[in-house]
């Protein structure tokens, strides 16, 4: 378990947030990372049981997470920093809600 160091609470909530969302059965995350967002990139990069993807590219990121859940109808997480970068996840956010295909969206 992280330290609670008041320096290391971001760090230690996604900690537990990440164990509890797999406890629920969800091991996938793909990664589009940034500066507000890197306390759970970081949780999710030290737990072992997800498989991690990066990358950089917003749009193309939450498309391949809708791909992916199409697939199997497992969520696939989808993290990103705030602002305008969840924007560009939207269009695939509209063709899950749709399709009724299940994505989970952090920022």
């Amino acid at each position: 378990m992280p330290d609670r160091d008041p320096h290391n609470l971001n760090f230690y909530w996604s900690t537990l947030f990440v164990r509890s969302l797999y406890e629920q059965g969800i091991t996938r995350i793909i990664i589009s990372p940034g500066s507000r967002s890197t306390p759970l990139t970081l949780a999710f990069v030290a737990h072992p049981g997800f498989t991690k993807i990066i990358n950089i590219d917003e749009r193309s990121a939450a498309f391949m997470a809708l791909g992916m859940s199409k697939v199997d109808k497992v969520p696939t997480c989808l993290l990103c920093t705030s602002g305008s970068a969840v924007a560009n996840y939207f269009p695939a956010i509209i063709e899950a809600s749709q399709s009724n295909i299940p994505l989970l969206v952090l920022s």
